[in-house]
């Protein structure tokens, strides 16, 4: 065999290509550097992808805190949806982590209210019913606008966007819900005949925000039964599961300090019949228990209030110890209504609801003197103003003085005291819940043409906190009390089902 060196040009060519030929040695590299730029493509395009549904759950986030904090706003008073707007334009301001440019920041691009969603939730939102107005706006969905992120994959070199977008939206609804408190409706008594839905919620809401609206004094009749029509100013009670539609439960829910319910604000149903024993259930908050109640006043669950002046002078607990009678008080110079002994004047003059809402003109001057005006006490100031009968205070607002300043074990000349004597529970009196305070549902009666015993799935105006002025005299049903305010959401004697939808 010749050598190499023998061999003619030919031959060493040919030879040449033969050993490339035959050589194994860095066949790897060209699979190498292919599979490298597959692998560097696809890592890239993972990392793309990861931002991008960071971002796109960042948005997302956002877009469900907004539609929740406007949500809580939708308690169906004339203003809520504006209340909501405000709670959903000022509740975020942060930028995303992965945005670019202007529109990093998470930015509201739409809101809309609704009335009822649609029935299934593939359907789009679009589909459901819009709110006519504040008062029908049971949910909130609010979109966001997209947010542009710049990809690492070079998606340019294969004719593709190096720029995505992604958006977001949520639908949330509001629910308000009260518990433990008194199974009790009230018509509204600021609605007239001439007012639609909207109409009598909106005087509503501006009484509860007037002054001189909540001193006006309101005597609520109890609903009569049978195929009457509900007119402003009637009261009657709440039907629950937790409670039942019998005389002794309905009238033991009443007067406990907790009851055993909660009502929310969408539909409610009203217990049928007339509840004669009424009184029984709201005098206990007054140091007073009678008929079914009699054996109840060592239990705290039916304590009075710590302010229970009202124009009585107790008598003290009989042999027995199970009965505790008091007595209208004598000599002195407040005048008496017909059959009930007055504690808080009455109002002077009665313009409004067919002569059963006072003007708010009470006589404060009297009632100070006698209760309070014999060991020297000043006028007391209400808010840091001195009050008289040219611009009296409200009886809620003179009744918490009385307590906060330490005057209520003051005698009035008929020897009566504002502190209980027929108590007797072992605990003592707790001062929450104010047992003075009656919280009831609140019921566009005349608007929503309720007539007939227990309509069902009835909606609420809105809670309203009322003042118990008075006690019930025997064989009386009928109410005074002052409205307070109304249940507002996040207050502490409610909670407010806020949730998400989608």
């Amino acid at each position: 065999m010749r050598s190499k060196r023998e061999m003619h040009l030919g031959e060493r060519l040919i030879w040449a290509l033969m050993t490339l030929r035959d050589d194994t040695s860095g066949v790897i590299l060209p699979y190498v550097t292919i599979m490298l730029v597959i692998v560097i493509g696809v890592s890239l395009l993972a990392l793309d992808g990861a931002r991008f549904f960071s971002l796109h759950t960042q948005l997302q986030n956002g877009a469900d805190a907004l539609a929740l904090a406007g949500a809580a706003e939708l308690d169906r008073l004339p203003d809520s949806e504006t209340r909501a707007i405000e709670a959903i334009n000022r509740l975020l301001s942060n930028s995303t982590l992965f945005g670019s440019g202007n529109d990093r920041n998470v930015q509201v691009a739409d809101i809309a209210f609704y009335s009822q969603l649609p029935d299934s939730d593939s359907s789009p939102i679009s589909t459901g019913v819009r709110a006519s107005n504040s008062l029908n706006a049971r949910f909130v969905a609010v979109t966001v606008r997209p947010v542009s992120l710049r990809t690492i994959f070079p998606s340019a070199l294969f004719s593709g966007p190096d720029v995505i977008s992604t958006g977001a939206s949520a639908v949330a609804g509001f629910d308000q819900v009260v518990c433990q408190m008194t199974p009790l409706y009230v018509c509204n008594p600021y609605e007239t005949a001439d007012m639609d839905y909207g109409q009598a919620t909106a005087a509503l809401e501006s009484a509860a925000v007037d002054p001189a609206a909540r001193r006006r004094l309101i005597r609520l009749r109890e609903y009569p039964g049978g195929d009457a029509q509900y007119v402003a100013g009637d009261y009657g009670f709440l039907l629950s599961s937790t409670i039942g539609s019998d005389v002794l439960g309905t009238i033991k829910a009443t007067a406990m300090a907790r009851p055993p319910a909660c009502f929310v604000q969408n539909s409610v149903s009203l217990r049928p019949g007339f509840l004669i024993s009424a009184r029984e259930a709201f005098n206990v908050r007054f140091d007073i228990y009678e008929g079914n109640l009699t054996g109840f006043r060592g239990d705290g669950d039916y304590r009075p209030s710590e302010n229970v002046r009202k124009g009585y002078v107790g008598r003290g607990a009989s042999a027995s110890g199970n009965v505790c009678t008091e007595q209208p008080a004598t000599n002195w110079p407040i005048g008496t209504p017909p059959n009930q002994a007055t504690g808080l004047p009455l109002d002077r003059t009665w313009p409004y609801l067919d002569g059963r809402m006072g003007n708010g003109d009470w006589d404060f001057a009297t009632y100070w003197q006698v209760n309070h005006g014999a060991d020297g006490r000043p006028s007391p100031f209400i808010n840091g103003v001195v009050v008289s009968n040219s611009d009296p205070p409200s009886r809620y607002q003179v009744y918490r003085y009385e307590i906060e300043q330490g005057l209520v074990a003051d005698r009035s000349p008929g020897g009566e005291s504002g502190a209980p004597t027929c108590y007797s529970g072992a605990n003592g009196l707790s001062t929450i819940p104010d047992r003075r305070i009656l919280f009831a549902a609140i019921i566009n009666c005349h608007s929503l043409g309720l007539a007939g015993e227990g309509p069902a799935n009835v909606p609420i105006a809105a809670f309203g906190k009322l003042f118990l002025t008075l006690p019930l005299s025997r064989s009386q049903t009928d109410l005074y009390i002052e409205l307070i305010a109304l249940v507002r959401p996040g207050d502490a004697e409610n909670f407010d089902l806020v949730q998400l939808y989608r």
